[in-house]
């Protein structure tokens, strides 16, 4: 028995037709439908058009609209199958039927009929019956007696699983899809037994879309919605770590927001942004990303040395405030309208004539006229995303990674708050 309630009476039976038509007929008269759609081959459409006439001839004032669409290589598994997934959607659409209501019975017909319609119809169709009975012929293996007939109705595994569409999602979120991911699990949820769990976990999905793509704002909603939801609907079942990562985004979402000048939560997640964008091939956007992660570590590096008046590499030069030893040096003069703006080697010369000896290496490198950071830098540089029109690539941002990790307290071997695979086991929950 299906977990979705049954309908009393189907809008639509979806019918295989061959064989005994008393189980085919059995099945119309139990079901009472306003539409039958009788999928014959071309040796049992007569068989089709006589049941129907059958069902007419007893029916009163209940007349179904019937509906006969013929297979030719009714033998053959794939044009069986093609066929059924051409006129099950036109079907639904002239009726203007939605899919739950509608039953699906594979009782008649060639085997091969058989298993086309259940694979055609599983990806659509809750409700699935056959014919079967509690006596046969041939000792117990034939068909069903007449009149013994029973009627059985089976579950989808699709609608308990959604086997098919958990793996599509799962792939997707494993390639940082997640706006995909979430739209494939939102599709599936208003079939499935458990709904709001799929909708959560879309709402997981879109939430980790609008992290990847820096809107922390509408991450920390859409997580922070999920987070409220999930440990109502697993109430204390096992959820494979799925709620405790929900918790840890919505508070790196939420720390990544604050506009404090050394906000080390938005370098680590931009960092590994960098880590995510460029497993995505986006070579272009992780260059930008890294370069600007070495920027801002620089610029944190100059507000603690200012004492606060460098924010984000950039200060108003006042008067009478501007201390005496920064007024001496040349890199920090204000420019005609009283500000001053470094870029990423002034502040590390900066930072070196201010006695900072965390850029003494990155010095020595940038003294050399073989500069291993000035080429990786030239490189993102000359970037169509930058200031130019060449192609970082592969190449160009890994020499820009490889100068990172050198010069720059960054461990990009892995990401730090890191986001897991999809776990299928989180949309397996089950009752009890």
């Amino acid at each position: 028995m299906s977990d979705h309630p049954l309908p009393k009476a189907p809008t639509a039976l979806l019918i295989s037709v061959g064989g005994s038509p008393n189980p085919v007929l059995h099945s119309i008269n139990h079901h009472r439908p306003d539409h039958v759609w009788f999928f014959c081959s071309r040796d049992t459409i007569e068989q089709a058009r006589k049941i129907y006439a059958d069902v007419l001839r007893d029916a009163g004032s209940w007349s179904p609209t019937p509906e006969f669409f013929v297979i030719e290589r009714f033998e053959e598994l794939g044009p069986c199958y093609s066929t059924l997934r051409s006129k099950i959607p036109a079907l639904l659409e002239k009726w203007g039927i939605q899919p739950q209501n509608v039953f699906v019975d594979y009782t008649g017909g060639t085997k091969t009929m058989s298993a086309a319609l259940v694979l055609a119809a599983a990806e659509l169709f809750e409700h699935f019956s056959y014919i079967g009975g509690e006596q046969r012929d041939k000792g117990g293996i034939g068909i069903t007696l007449d009149g013994k007939e029973r009627v059985f109705y089976q579950q989808n595994p699709w609608a308990s699983l959604a086997i098919r569409e958990v793996e599509r999602a799962r792939d997707l979120w494993a390639h940082f899809h997640f706006d995909a991911a979430g739209d494939v699990l939102s599709k599936a949820a208003p079939r499935l037994p458990q709904p709001l769990l799929y909708e959560t976990i879309a709402d997981v999905a879109r939430g980790l879309a609008a992290r990847h793509r820096l809107d922390f704002k509408e991450a920390k909603t859409l997580l922070g919605k999920a987070s409220k939801a999930l440990p109502m609907l697993f109430d204390g079942k096992e959820d494979h770590g799925l709620t405790d990562f929900v918790f840890a985004s919505v508070k790196v979402c939420e720390q990544c927001k604050s506009d404090h000048a050394s906000n080390t939560i938005l370098l680590q997640e931009l960092l590994d942004n960098t880590l995510r964008t460029a497993a995505q091939h986006r070579f272009e956007d992780a260059a930008a990303r890294l370069y600007r992660c070495m920027e801002m570590q620089l610029q944190f590096w100059l507000f603690e040395k200012t004492d606060g008046l460098f924010k984000n590499g950039r200060c108003n030069a006042v008067p009478g405030v501007w201390p005496a030893h920064l007024s001496a040096l040349e890199k920090l003069q204000p420019d005609e309208f009283g500000q001053i703006k470094l870029g990423l080697e002034r502040i590390i010369r900066t930072l070196h004539d201010l006695g900072d000896h965390r850029v003494s290496q990155t010095i020595q490198d940038l003294d050399s006229p073989t500069s291993e950071l000035r080429s990786a830098a030239q490189s993102r540089n000359k970037g169509i995303l930058a200031h130019g029109t060449t192609t970082v690539g592969s190449e160009g941002f890994q020499s820009l990674k490889t100068a990172a990790s050198k010069f720059f307290p960054f461990n990009l071997a892995e990401e730090h708050n890191g986001i897991p695979p999809l776990d299928p086991r989180w949309l397996q929950l089950l009752p009890g």
